[in-house]
């Protein structure tokens, strides 16, 4: 099982936490396995350094997916 991550921005439209109307960014997190992204984590409000936290938690395995 191979695990990588993809870290991306994308515009977050209406209202930030700083109170702005925006237009304003985000990141977002591919969680990708075996070359397909299984999930993307979008983080609204959080820095880049979180970002890279959640990549590396998915790609040591600590971050674990619920199996349907």
């Amino acid at each position: 099982m191979s695990r990588t991550s993809s870290i991306r921005k994308e515009p977050a439209l209406g209202s930030n936490e700083s109170g702005s109307g925006g237009p304003d960014t985000m990141y977002v997190v591919d969680l990708i396995e075996n070359g397909r992204v299984v999930e993307s984590r979008r983080l609204p409000g959080k820095s880049k350094y979180y970002a890279e936290d959640v990549a590396a938690n998915w790609e040591s395995g600590l971050i674990q997916l619920l199996q349907e």
